[in-house]
């Protein structure tokens, strides 16, 4: 008989395989980062379909196959409702999900990464209209766990605490750089950050995502914010 193994996961991707099947790849605090075949789901009659969309919590029952697991069962936690019927909610979980995914190694399980990316979807179901940035802060918060946690207080080059203006946040280095130290050797790389900027990192590191969506932010600092993260996650991760 195949071993068998329980677990919840939240469906990142399902992909078409086969005729009937498909194949989903999906993130587990117990088995990290999987991919399953669900068999007939494809099948107008399938019972498995509604379970298995993307950007969902179920609960899992997979099957151990001699080539790949397959899902024996699988029954809805959570479908996020309220991300599925907006649009705009759909393209932020879209697009942190897709970065998640690249980012993610298949079989590193975190169960921290699991709350962290379990809470994102959440907060977004439930949000108002002052979600525009919590894509960006999730990201920097996932990259902060997995290790390029930006340095936000002391200069990279001197060690120096960085004073309230004037500093520069180094792409490739990950982190702040005094005017004295900032010698624009290469401007790409280098981003000019306000001290109001500063302080948006600092709290989107420190504190819970549901504290950060109470924010408020005037729209040339949003811009900062999202470019310095979004920028930030392409130079260190591709």
């Amino acid at each position: 008989m195949d071993e068998t193994y329980l677990t919840k996961a939240i469906i990142l991707d399902r992909q078409d395989w086969r005729e009937y099947d498909s194949k989903l790849t999906l993130y587990s605090p117990a088995k990290g980062k999987i991919i399953l075949v669900a068999r007939g789901v494809k099948k107008l009659k399938s019972k498995l379909a509604g379970h298995l969309e993307p950007i969902s919590l179920s609960q899992i029952m997979a099957i151990r196959g001699r080539q790949v697991d397959y899902i024996g069962s699988a029954v809805n936690i959570e479908c996020f409702v309220g991300i599925k019927s907006d649009l705009d909610k759909i393209n932020a979980a879209g697009d942190a999900i897709r970065i998640f995914n690249n980012i993610i190694k298949e079989g590193e399980a975190d169960e921290s990464i699991f709350n962290l990316l379990t809470e994102f979807l959440k907060i977004l179901d439930k949000a108002g209209k002052n979600y525009q940035l919590l894509k960006y802060f999730f990201i920097l918060k996932l990259m902060s766990q997995l290790g390029y946690k930006p340095e936000l207080y002391n200069c990279l080059k001197c060690k120096k605490r960085v004073s309230p203006a004037n500093n520069y946040f180094d792409l490739s280095k990950g982190g702040l750089i005094c005017q004295e130290c900032n010698n624009n050797d290469n401007k790409k790389e280098i981003l000019a950050i306000s001290s109001d900027g500063i302080k948006v990192l600092r709290l989107a590191v420190q504190s819970y995502l549901n504290k950060m969506t109470k924010l408020k932010i005037y729209n040339k600092l949003k811009n900062e914010v999202k470019n310095i993260i979004s920028s930030f996650q392409e130079y260190q991760i591709y």
